[in-house]
């Protein structure tokens, strides 16, 4: 399979594109694949430890096709899904959105259109250079194209505190990514937006709940068929003790599958003990992968092994690069011997992620709701606090095409509150974990394609509320494993009941404007901070002035991840940019 793809059109830097390949060679990639189309090339590439296979390339009568990352289309999977594509697209122009799914970044030539594009919610990330005349999959890669490399602070600030960048910006100036739902046409250089009445057009609430659960249920059912074909008796799964890798579970089971199952953590884990008895009652085996006990017979990283890590996660994932080795050894295993690594980020489109009341609100509500786990010490700058919560709510406006100004008042509704989870938290959040995955083997979410993310916008709050929907779906695929117990206190098979319904009516209408203040207390009463141990090893392993220090003190971080974040950084840019 295609790993990573890079794109340089015909007046782009060709010294710009040398150094974004040795960035790719160092990062362990091979070349594999290329093409030459009408104003530009593309290169392909594959991971050296990936097993060599010609499923994401495809070369027909009507033109050529490839993609990262795998993708079904009407059904078919790989080359016979890209067939399809390049057949539709050459004689009609035009391709059939909503019979696109999977995790991938497609590229598609017919000679009439030649197309870059990515799943709707852009979960392969797709980097695009200041002068617009290149384009890759690897972030590591576009910041090498770039003749000089400028650190955007505001941009750093998202991804060390919240693990992402939470917009279409970089940590580096001159990269950025292709915006959701969009696609782009790389002989005519123009962009578009696939989705011209929006990636969910308002729609009516569902009448009843067996309807929701019918079209639900048969839809995960149909996804899962799909994988299945494709991935014959090679599919893994995780199972905790939570919702959605239960509902992973129960649609594949529900069409006929039994995947193979793993669960994180200690033999004496809730979640371990849990995923036993899911396991057992359905007679699946189930491995256990205690990955600190993995990383207690490792040594800790030295700068060179940092600067692999970093090379590993294309620059900045989400946890940082402070890993001994059991994170990309799991990774790595997971999607071993061209299997598919299936997991459950995003089944929270089906309840109310951000705990928040059933009445219109603003942008600024949920950054100070969601995005604030933080105290403003954090900061060296009186306002950096404020910029930080200016640049959230801009990009999420953005995202719902919400054009007035900035508003502190309820001025979106509640249905845009609830689309800001897949098209905001997940699209740039999830979105990094995604691409990460894909550059060693095949991994999908399948709980968040464009078809389920509508479906559950037609649920009504209450429904979502302290799991009550997502407890019944369970129960509608696979009644057996919804009878087991779950980390939430109750069986999915009853739904939650009076305590974690009045949980979840106490934690809604909590006062916004308290929500922060909250936050802090907790952080006080439960002694969350940076370990000095933590911050003493990182001083010493990169002595110096951080890149970071003149905007964030470190000491205040919230916690040893964003200080592993800050690390991953400082590597990157010391070491690697």
């Amino acid at each position: 399979m295609l790993n990573a793809v890079s794109i340089l059109l015909v007046d782009g830097d060709a010294e710009g594109e040398a150094r974004a390949f040795r960035s790719l060679e160092r990062q362990g990639f091979v070349r594999t694949t290329s093409v030459d189309f009408e104003g530009g090339s593309l290169v392909g590439w594959r991971h050296a430890e990936q097993r060599a296979a010609d499923d994401d390339f495809v070369r027909t009568p009507f033109g050529v096709a490839c993609c990262v990352g795998p993708l079904w289309y009407r059904g078919h999977f790989g080359r016979a899904a890209l067939a399809a594509l390049l057949n539709e697209v050459h004689m009609s122009g035009r391709l059939d959105e909503g019979a696109l799914r999977g995790n991938f970044a497609l590229f598609l030539s017919t000679g009439d259109h030649t197309w870059l594009l990515n799943d709707a919610l852009g979960f392969v990330r797709i980097h695009a250079s200041s002068d617009g005349r290149f384009f890759t999959t690897s972030w590591l890669a576009a910041c090498a194209y770039l003749p000089t490399r400028e650190l955007d602070p505001g941009s750093a600030v998202e991804y060390v505190l919240l693990g992402a960048v939470h917009s279409r910006h970089s940590v580096v100036r001159g990269v950025s990514l292709l915006p959701i739902g969009h696609a782009k046409d790389l002989v005519r250089r123009t962009s578009w937006q696939r989705f011209p009445d929006g990636l969910v057009p308002p729609s009516v609430n569902f009448d009843s709940l067996p309807e929701a659960l019918r079209a639900v249920g048969e839809h995960l059912t149909t996804v899962s068929k799909e994988v299945a074909t494709a991935f014959p008796n090679k599919i893994n799964t995780a199972l905790s003790g939570g919702f959605d890798s239960r509902l992973i579970v129960a649609g594949l089971l529900a069409a006929g599958i039994r995947p193979n199952l793993f669960v994180y953590g200690a033999p004496d884990f809730p979640d371990v003990a849990i995923a036993s008895a899911v396991a057992s009652s359905v007679g699946l085996t189930l491995e256990t992968i205690n990955k600190a006990e993995i990383n207690r017979g490792l040594c800790e990283l030295d700068i060179r092994e940092l600067e692999l890590s970093a090379l590993f996660f294309d620059g900045l994932p989400s946890d940082g690069i402070d890993d001994p080795g059991a994170d990309r050894n799991t990774r790595l295993r997971q999607t071993a011997e061209g299997n598919i690594a299936l997991n459950g980020g995003g089944g929270e489109i089906f309840r109310n992620f951000f705990h928040l009341p059933d009445r219109p609100l603003s942008a600024l509500d949920l950054v100070r709701t969601f995005y604030r786990g933080f105290s403003r010490r954090a900061f060296r700058d009186s306002e950096g606090m404020k910029s930080y919560e200016a640049r959230l709510v801009s990009s999420m406006r953005a995202v719902l095409g919400v054009q007035n100004k900035f508003a502190h008042n309820g001025d979106l509704t509640r249905f845009q509150i609830e689309l800001l989870y897949p098209l905001f938290r997940c699209h740039y959040w999830m979105s990094v974990n995604n691409s990460l995955a894909i550059r060693h083997g095949y991994y999908m979410t399948p709980l968040v394609d464009l078809k389920l993310i509508r479906l559950s916008q037609r649920l009504p709050l209450r429904w979502k509320n302290a799991g009550y929907f997502e407890s019944q779906l369970i129960s509608f695929l696979h009644s057996d494993i919804a009878k087991q117990p779950s980390a939430h206190g109750f069986k999915f098979s009853e739904g939650p009941g009076l305590s974690a319904r009045l949980s979840e009516v106490a934690t809604c209408y909590r006062p916004v404007g308290l929500r922060p203040m909250i936050n802090a207390t907790r952080r006080r009463l439960g002694k969350v901070r940076v370990a000095p141990t933590q911050l003493k090893r990182y001083r010493k392993l990169l002595p110096g002035e951080w890149v970071v220090d003149s905007f964030l003190d470190l000491s205040h971080l919230p916690d040893n991840v964003s200080l592993a974040r800050a690390l991953a950084l400082e590597i990157v840019w010391r070491r690697i940019l």
